[in-house]
C-alpha cells in the first residue's frame, strides 16, 4: 500500500517544514496520497485504484498544487467541545473523602465507599459509586497521598584528620586511644587503651559503660599515671566514645585531637595492636575476672602495666628495652 508517510521529502518541498506529519488531519493525507499517485501513474490509474471520477481527481489535484493556501484548512484542530460538563460534586463529600486520606493515609476507594456510604445516608446526600470517588481523588493535584517523610540527613562536622606520614618523635607528643568490648552472657563491658605513640607507654582501664564522660574520666585517671605533664595532641577513631563531652574537654584545654580516616584502623596501627597484646597476655587470664569483679579486674590491670611499662622488653626496641627506659633515654637527649 501507498503511503506518503514513507516521503517526508516531498512534505519538506511543500513549504509544510513547521508541521509533522501527526498534525495533519486524514482528509489532508488522503489528498496528497490521491495527488502523488495519479502524478507519478497517471490519472486514470489513480482513477481506478481509488474508485473515483475524473472530476473528483483533479479537484483532488489542484487541491495539492494549492498547498500554502489550504494548509490551515487541513491542520488538525481541537475536537474538544467549547461547553463542557462540570462536576457537580457535593462539597460535604468532597471534605470526607479528602478528611478520610488524610486521616488513614492512601486508602483505597473501595474502602472509602463503605464509610462514605453510612454518612452519606446519615445527612441525606446521595450516594456515589467508586469511579466518582476515584474521581474526586483525582480530581486534586496530588491525588490526596501521603508520601513517605524523607529523613534529612545530617552532615559530619568537619573534623581534623591524622596528617600524613606523622610520625610523632617526643615522649607525650601524640596519646593514641581506643577500647575493646567483651560480651559474656548478654552483658557488655568495655576496656579504653590509652598509648604514647613515641615511647609505647601504656594505661588502660575497664568500664561498665561506653560514653564520652566515662572515655574522659579514663583519660584524666591516664593522665594521673602517664609521666607527662599535660597531653597535646590526642589520635582516636570516630567512635561515639570519642566525641561530645570528650571533645569537649579537649577543646576546652586546647588540645589538638587528631581522628583516623574511616575504616582505616592502621592509622592507629600501635594502639590497635597493644589491644591484641592486652587480650593474649591479660584477657586470656582474667577475661572471666572481668565480668565477675570489674574493681578487682582493674586492680589486676595495674599490676599488668607495671609490668608492661616498667619490666617487659618489647620487640620494637630490639628487645632491649622497656617502654620507661625508651621515654627516659629520648627525654634525655
Amino acid at each position: 500500500m501507498f503511503r506518503i508517510i514513507d516521503q517526508p521529502c516531498k512534505l519538506r518541498k511543500m513549504g509544510l517544514l513547521n508541521l509533522t506529519e501527526k498534525e495533519y488531519s486524514e482528509d489532508w493525507l488522503k489528498v496528497v496520497k490521491l495527488a502523488e499517485f495519479g502524478l507519478k501513474y497517471g490519472y486514470k490509474a489513480a482513477v481506478e485504484a481509488f474508485n473515483i471520477s475524473k472530476s473528483t481527481y483533479y479537484n483532488y489535484l489542484a487541491i495539492y498544487k494549492s498547498t500554502q493556501s489550504n494548509m490551515e484548512y487541513f491542520k488538525c484542530k481541537s475536537r474538544r467541545p467549547i461547553n463542557v460538563r462540570k462536576p457537580n460534586w457535593n462539597n460535604k463529600i468532597i471534605k470526607f473523602i479528602r478528611q478520610m486520606r488524610i486521616d488513614r493515609p492512601n486508602i483505597g476507594k473501595e474502602k472509602i465507599k463503605y464509610y462514605l456510604d453510612k454518612f452519606c445516608i446519615a445527612n441525606n446526600l446521595q450516594i456515589i459509586s467508586t469511579g466518582t470517588i476515584r474521581n474526586i481523588i483525582n480530581s486534586h493535584s496530588n491525588k490526596l497521598r501521603t508520601k513517605k517523610s524523607t529523613i534529612v540527613a545530617k552532615r559530619r562536622q568537619s573534623v581534623v584528620r591524622k596528617p600524613a606520614k606523622y610520625k610523632p618523635n617526643k615522649s607525650g607528643e601524640c596519646v593514641a586511644l581506643d577500647s575493646m568490648e567483651f560480651r559474656q552472657s548478654g552483658k557488655k563491658l568495655y576496656v579504653v587503651v590509652v598509648q604514647d605513640e613515641a615511647t609505647n607507654l601504656l594505661y588502660a582501664e575497664a568500664t561498665t559503660s561506653h560514653t564520652s564522660r566515662s572515655t574522659k574520666s579514663i583519660l584524666d585517671n591516664a593522665h594521673n599515671y602517664l609521666p607527662w605533664s599535660k597531653f597535646t595532641t590526642i589520635l582516636t577513631d570516630n567512635g561515639t566514645e570519642f566525641q561530645k563531652d570528650f571533645a569537649s574537654f579537649l577543646k576546652e584545654n586546647h588540645i589538638t585531637h587528631y581522628h583516623t580516616y574511616h575504616k582505616t584502623p592502621k592509622q592507629n596501627a600501635r594502639c590497635e595492636r597493644v589491644n591484641r597484646t592486652i587480650q593474649d597476655e591479660f584477657m586470656i587470664k582474667y577475661g572471666g575476672l572481668l565480668f565477675d569483679n570489674i574493681h578487682l579486674s582493674n586492680k589486676k590491670l595495674l599490676k599488668y602495666l607495671h609490668w608492661y611499662n616498667f619490666k617487659r622488653v618489647h620487640f620494637r626496641f630490639s628487645n632491649n628495652m622497656t617502654p620507661f627506659q625508651y621515654h627516659l633515654h629520648i627525654t634525655k637527649q
